[in-house]
């Protein structure tokens, strides 16, 4: 007789684009296992109150300590993905949103911005306060401060906060795509020019929200869907031993979807600006600092001091990292063979290749494409 298949509940917003991806990831995983899912918006339906009387197999969903206490009292395991609880359940599986912010101030720099701003808006939620924590500890780290707009007011009066001089760029990250939607709508309605003015970049990279704002907005890729499929993954052990983890799991943000909000290169020393030009223009071929300091007719030692001063990297890591940001971005968007890609990011071999990318991102290439691709599918 066939195994009767195991009952699970899932209790997500589905309005949000972020939990919806989150159910993808749990989707994928349970094909594997065939179980049958009960649902706020489905048949078998099934809510968080009605979880206090239920009797299924297990449990994912924003759930509260109070809940997943009760749930296994009755002895049905229950993964929490939901951030915003002061005491986090164990069983937890979120994303790391610290690392969200730093990775979001770390790209602001790395475009040239010196003055920054940051929203969450819905300042009560944990998530959003912990990414912008995030942000002014990364901005913090290389000698940065970050204004915070903490209403929608705030929001609708940034020309005056922020109070933006004439050729220089604020850079500011909000929390939710909807934010960064709110702050180019405030810039539009105040006159200031988005990235030009303004530098704008979302988190959470919902197309209905970044593709259709003008100009289109940068996002951070959250990768939600890794989310749920290690959910889903943790709740399968649960189920089968119990184990509670002794900390909550943390999934770290995928990537930048870079957008038309923050096309910029604000560096204010023009030698230095030149220099990166040419270092990105030039990523697919094996430059030295030599050819850098020939090609813009200056000394050596002084590009390199002002370089390191202005972008915070020496030279030969910057050409190392801009090689490498290429190799990622053709091992995302292509299926080149790594010793085809090596060659067109300027390596002379694939171990020369598999050496600086390990350095750089701490994986392989292959590594690397291949936790890309399955996180996508």
């Amino acid at each position: 007789m066939k195994e009767r298949a195991k009952e699970i509940a899932l209790c997500i917003d589905y309005n949000s684009n972020y939990y919806r991806s989150i159910v993808g990831g749990v989707a994928r995983y349970s094909g594997m296992k065939g179980w049958r899912f009960f649902t706020s918006r489905g048949i078998p339906q099934i809510s968080l109150h009605d979880l206090k009387s239920w009797e299924g197999t297990g449990v994912i969903g924003r759930l509260s300590p109070e809940l997943i206490a009760d749930l296994q009292r009755r002895g049905i395991p229950a993964v929490n993905i939901k951030s915003d609880y002061l005491n986090l359940p164990v069983a937890s599986v979120l994303m790391d949103n610290m690392a969200t912010g730093k990775l979001a101030a770390e790209y602001l720099i790395e475009k040239g911005v010196r003055r920054f701003a940051a929203t969450a808006w819905s300042i009560k939620g944990a998530s959003g306060n912990l990414k912008v924590q995030g942000f002014i500890e990364g901005l913090e780290a290389r000698g940065f401060r970050a204004t915070v707009l903490e209403s929608y007011k705030e929001i609708q009066k940034l020309d005056q906060i922020l109070q933006v001089e004439k050729g220089e760029t604020v850079g500011v990250f909000a929390a939710e795509d909807f934010l960064g939607r709110m702050v180019i709508e405030a810039c539009e309605d105040h006159g200031l020019r988005v990235p030009e003015d303004v530098a704008v970049m979302g988190c959470d990279n919902s197309p209905f929200i970044c593709e259709m704002v003008k100009p289109t907005m940068t996002s951070v890729e959250l990768g939600a869907e890794r989310v749920g499929y290690q959910a889903a993954s943790l709740l399968d052990s649960l189920i089968q031993h119990g184990e509670i983890p002794s900390e909550p799991i943390m999934v770290a943000p995928e990537r930048i979807v870079e957008r038309q909000s923050t096309d910029i290169l604000e560096i204010g020393d023009e030698l230095v600006a030149k220099s990166l030009r040419f270092i990105r223009a030039n990523a697919s071929r094996p430059i030295t600092v030599g050819e850098v300091t020939d090609a813009l007719f200056c000394n050596r030692r002084v590009l390199e001091k002002r370089f390191k001063t202005e972008v915070g990297r020496t030279l030969h890591e910057e050409i190392r990292r801009s090689r490498i940001e290429r190799a990622c971005k053709l091992l995302r968007e292509s299926d080149m063979l790594v010793e085809v890609l090596a060659e067109a990011c300027g390596y002379s071999s694939r171990e020369r290749f598999n050496a600086a990318f390990r350095r750089e991102t701490g994986k392989t290439p292959s590594a690397y494409r291949k936790e890309y691709r399955f996180a996508n599918n």
